[in-house]
């Protein structure tokens, strides 16, 4: 084997899943309305069941905390949709509370979860809801993070270097999170050019939506290490989790939310 297909060796896997992802997420959200919701509700499932993996160190959790989670996801994307977010982070809230008298020693922990995914989605939704922008939106962060991702793995293994964090993540380097960078300030040219905003603010979103995507994917670094857990679950080969591929789009997500309402 060389040296150059060592390096490579997962990117066979790794595109076909990724392929088959994103057009499942293009038809659905091509759709649109309840399907886009439907998406986001699955996705939150999957990810709340994941996330409950890795604090039980990859063992099933308790099922009661599951459908409590699960079930706060459901009606929060719900409202979100029928009536608004803010409906949605209170069912989110409530739910965590919920948590509470389920699980006394690691609620935290859970309502943290359940506030962080369901927040993400919620999020999504709305977003998605905007009229006029929403899809463009979406497109986006969706295109940032890939691209972060993207940029992050070719520079990484091609350059390799110094570490970023190697005690959370052994494998991503400076290099790597130098090459995200990159590609995400070309990508903020071309959206700044085509888009419905100005070149200056579409690259420094695009850059901040780079940072927080692999700030997400390094949280979910730690809180794996921490558990001793290598993937959230291996549901999609090549990739693990569908949370290993989400962390950075979560993080990324929210974010933007944030600079929507203080910049757009």
């Amino acid at each position: 084997m060389s040296a150059t297909s060592g390096k490579f060796g997962d990117l066979g896997t790794r595109v076909v899943s990724a392929i088959a992802l994103i057009i499942a997420a293009v038809v659905l959200f091509e759709l649109g309305g309840l399907w886009v919701a439907a998406l986001l509700v699955a996705g939150a499932w999957v990810m709340l069941w994941e996330y409950q993996r890795v604090l039980e160190q990859g063992s099933s959790g308790d099922m009661m905390t599951l459908v409590i989670m699960g079930v706060a996801a459901l009606i929060a994307i719900a409202l979100t949709y029928y009536v608004g977010w803010l409906s949605g982070l209170a069912v989110l809230f409530l739910g965590g509370m919920a948590l509470v008298r389920q699980d006394r020693t690691r609620w935290m922990w859970l309502a943290a979860g359940l506030m962080y995914i369901g927040a993400a989605a919620v999020a999504m939704l709305a977003i998605f809801l905007t009229p006029g922008d929403g899809l463009f939106y979406i497109f986006w962060v969706v295109l940032i993070v890939a691209l972060s991702d993207i940029g992050g793995y070719f520079a990484g293994r091609i350059i390799g270097g110094a570490k970023l964090w190697p005690a959370v993540s052994p494998k991503k380097t400076w290099s790597g999170t130098f090459g995200g960078w990159v590609l995400a300030i070309v990508a903020g040219v071309f959206l700044g050019v085509y888009g419905p905003v100005g070149i200056g603010v579409s690259v420094g979103i695009s850059l901040v939506l780079s940072i927080a995507a692999q700030a997400g994917d390094l949280l979910e670094s730690w809180l794996k290490r921490r558990s001793n857990v290598k993937d959230a679950s291996d549901i999609i080969p090549g990739h693990g989790g569908f949370l290993d591929r989400m962390d950075g789009l979560v993080a990324a997500i929210m974010v933007f939310t944030v600079l929507r309402t203080v910049m757009l």
